[in-house]
């Protein structure tokens, strides 16, 4: 089966897109289906059964119907009332109050607790895979979860009015519990979607064309996927409809019955479309053999690139900037509209390791990041600060920019910013630079911090969602609502915990959040 995936895969020059349905998140997280989640918000008024059997089984037909009733329960209903008061500013339609409900229940969902464990071992290959991007009809954030940093698009609006590079990104097309409006989920909804479909089948095109596409919990008699597959197949000239075909590949359950590799063909007013079908029970088969195609530059360093090789053409402005950068020191596109020289310095790191050799002193040159963390945590530090700002930070500079410095610096006498660059400690200036004006909260969850957190303080927090997930919202609380001697405890309780991406980096985030506060200028 390995074998029939690799000769697929070779078909194609480009690495693969995830194309990913609601029974993705079904498999890992053990969410309900379509009809199992509407159900679950049918209490208060009539059953589900009566919406599904009033639209002659219409999922969409009978979430508009449920809406209907919804919409006067929710602005009714004692039980709301906390919800209504955050939301009624964004219940602007019948749908809505549905859509905000759901939202809130899903997004609440901690994927932690929730991972199947007999799936651990599968997940883990999932999560190292360097494809190109994703597609989804999903609501939830589990993607994100899954590829942190990868840019994200929701919705055909964001899609459509944007200038997305294929690679490094998820395409959100039926919206997200991030922002209810955009969810697809009633008739209306669909229509809609529909009317727009020939403007996203158009951003869509080349990814099919260029790029094996990997159908994950989606049924090969998905009706919604089958349209999606015949409008882009009725762009094409015949003679590109075989390439089309070799690269689609669905993955299914056997459900016992052994791994196979089979051919499921597609036909609709004369055309027909085959598909690759791979039938096993362990994903991570197909995942490895996607996982051997690797990158020696990460997908998400890519899309910058040409992102900003594209800016850069279109741009007339005679001050655009180029910066010629190690791609180690690349963390964001903030100041950089594009990236030349992708390379290893070997020269200028031989050269700053020089250095620091001949200021090591007692063990400075073996100190890491973690070390760092943890002396900030401290009553006094076991550290002298110009030790560690000429020792140490030549190395720290090459791993990201989320590091303590303002503890060292003040340690060193630099209380200012003015100080710093009178100062001799070039890697610390270097380091402060790409620290400052940095988010320390991860963005991408404010709306839901917004939403659901906002008025909470941070133990309530931690209480409500665990002390993993709980760091994606606690960078947002100002100090009264997170006062810094319980920010410190509860790093230092957890400083020793292992937590999976992301959020270990948005611990990390807390730490320098920390070192700011205590010790910032």
């Amino acid at each position: 089966m390995e074998e029939k995936i690799r000769e697929v895969l070779a078909n194609s020059s480009g690495a693969p897109f995830l194309f990913v349905g609601s029974g993705f998140s079904r498999r890992y997280l053990g969410l309900e289906d379509w009809g199992g989640l509407l159900s679950r918000f049918c209490e208060g008024i009539k059953d589900f059964e009566y919406y599904l059997a009033t639209a002659d089984g219409d999922l969409p037909k009978a979430a508009s119907l449920m809406a209907q009733d919804f919409h006067h329960h929710w602005w009714e209903d004692e039980k709301f009332a906390n919800s209504r008061q955050v939301n009624k500013a964004f219940a602007t339609g019948v749908s809505s109050a549905l859509k905000i409900e759901i939202s809130n229940y899903i997004r609440d969902i901690n994927f932690s607790e929730r991972l199947d464990k007999d799936l651990e071992e599968e997940f883990s290959v999932l999560k190292s895979l360097n494809v190109d991007g994703v597609i989804t009809t999903n609501w939830d954030l589990f993607l994100e979860d899954i590829f942190p940093e990868y840019k994200v698009y929701v919705g055909q609006e964001q899609l459509l009015f944007s200038n997305p590079q294929s690679i490094a990104e998820i395409y959100k097309i039926h919206g997200s519990v991030e922002d209810p409006h955009t969810l697809v989920l009633t008739e209306e909804d669909y229509r809609e979607f529909y009317r727009k479909n020939p403007y996203l089948v158009a951003k869509l095109i080349t990814i099919f064309i260029e790029h094996p596409i990997i159908f994950i919990g989606y049924s090969v008699s998905d009706p919604h996927i089958s349209a999606l597959i015949f409008e882009i197949a009725s762009c094409l000239a015949e003679e590109k409809l075989d390439s089309f075909s070799k690269n689609l590949i669905f993955l299914k359950r056997s459900s016992g019955t052994g791994d196979a590799v089979e051919t499921v063909n597609f036909a609709r007013e004369g055309r027909s479309v085959a598909a690759t079908v791979v039938k096993t029970d362990d994903f991570s088969k197909l995942y490895r053999v996607v996982a051997e195609n690797r990158r020696k530059i990460p997908a998400r360093i890519l899309r910058y690139c040409k992102e900003q090789m594209f800016e850069l053409v279109r741009s007339s402005d005679p001050q655009t900037k180029m910066a010629v950068i190690d791609i180690d020191d690349l963390e964001n596109k903030n100041d950089i509209e594009f990236v030349v020289g992708v390379g290893v310095a070997e020269n200028r790191y031989a050269k700053a390791e020089k250095v620091a050799a001949e200021f090591a002193d007692s063990g400075y040159s073996g100190l890491e990041r973690k070390d760092l963390f943890r002396d900030l945590l401290e009553d006094n530090s076991a550290y002298e600060g110009e030790k560690v700002l000429l020792n140490v930070y030549p190395r720290l500079r090459r791993f990201g920019i989320f590091h303590p410095i303002f503890r060292y610096l003040r340690s060193a006498g630099i209380d200012s910013v003015e100080a710093l660059d009178a100062s001799c400690f070039e890697d610390a200036k270097v380091a402060f630079a790409r620290l400052r004006g940095k988010s320390l909260a991860y963005n991408s969850y404010k709306g839901s911090f917004e939403l659901n957190h906002k008025s909470k303080t941070a133990q309530q927090i931690v209480d409500e969602l665990g002390a993993e997930k709980a760091t994606m919202y606690l960078a947002f609380l100002p100090p009264e609502q997170m006062p810094n001697d319980w920010l410190r405890e509860f790093l230092k309780s957890n400083f020793d915990h292992e937590f999976r991406d992301p959020y270990g980096f948005t611990f990390n985030k807390l730490m320098c959040l920390y070192d700011l506060r205590v010790y910032g200028f």
